[in-house]
């Protein structure tokens, strides 16, 4: 079902993403720092996009660079920080770690800063991470062993939540179909998935595309349905390969504007035609957003 990826040479960018089933094509507004495009092709790509978010990224970095399995590539784009990541990185000390690579763009969004990174990146698997998570140890271990003795094409996992108030284990749930999944995604309070983390075959997103740069908000979840109206069944790791830190700036403060865009994807992946199904369907997420929104103007 998925055409072999060409595996890009020294110069060479992997075939550009697509947008709502259309080609990406690159633009010239991204700026490379410190990019290099390796010789020998990794097993994964590493992809984090960050925005003034200096010792998080850091943080998350060491995390990637501290992991067991070696065999990778960190592939950094910066959507226009106002301290370049470059330099952050540089005064760290991280920049000799020739894994370690930098891209930048204007402050463009989420969706266009994830796709550069598609581009980027030439790794066997694309594994999601956001700035201010950081990977545990064996997370790449655990990703590969799964990958290569399940033989599927796409891993999503279990993480750690870390508060003031100390850490509890997230458990995610397992879906015996991609069309189950996808009716959980449209209608779970909570997500049953997360991003970070997520790891995907580069051939899966060479088929079905990257995101969506018409979603300014949710273009992980649009990517995600996609996948699955597509019939890729995503493989569940039930251990925490990530530690997600929970703070003010990584809530989603404009839920009630968001729910455009959770309708949007509701009417394009709802599982039935039929008005009625569409129509219930935004009524729970609008009652669970409203309720996710009630909760941080208590806070």
């Amino acid at each position: 079902m998925n055409p072999s990826l060409p595996v890009p040479v020294r110069g060479e960018h992997p075939r550009p993403p697509r947008q709502g089933g259309q080609v990406v094509e690159p633009t010239d507004r991204a700026v490379t720092d410190a990019v290099t495009t390796p010789v020998v092709r990794p097993t994964f790509s590493v992809c984090i996009v960050v925005r003034d978010r200096a010792t998080l990224l850091v943080n998350a970095v060491c995390s990637v660079l501290g992991n067991t399995f070696q065999d990778f590539e960190l592939v950094i784009v910066d959507d226009g920080s106002q301290v370049p990541v470059s330099q952050v990185i540089e005064e760290a000390g991280l920049a000799s770690d020739r894994r370690v690579r930098v891209v930048s763009q204007p402050p463009t969004g989420i969706a266009e800063a994830r796709n550069l990174g598609l581009r980027v990146a030439v790794g066997r698997y694309v594994t999601v991470l956001d700035s201010d998570d950081e990977l545990t140890p064996d997370a790449l271990s655990r990703l590969h062993h799964l990958l290569t003795t399940a033989g599927r094409s796409w891993v999503y996992a279990d993480y750690t939540e870390i508060t003031r108030g100390g850490a509890r284990l997230i458990r995610l749930p397992e879906y015996a179909s991609a069309g189950r999944m996808l009716l959980g995604v449209l209608t779970r309070p909570r997500l049953p998935f997360k991003h970070s983390g997520t790891t995907i075959d580069r051939r899966v997103l060479d088929t079905i595309g990257g995101y969506d740069e018409s979603f300014r908000l949710f273009e992980d979840v649009e990517l995600m349905l996609r996948a699955l109206r597509s019939g890729v069944h995503p493989c569940h790791l039930d251990h925490p390969i990530v530690r997600f830190q929970r703070h003010d700036d990584n809530v989603t403060r404009g839920r009630l504007g968001g729910l455009v865009f959770w309708f949007r994807l509701i009417d394009m992946y709802r599982p039935s035609r039929f008005p009625g199904v569409g129509l219930s369907i935004k009524a729970l997420r609008a009652l669970s957003e409203t309720g996710k929104w009630l909760v941080t103007r208590i806070r």
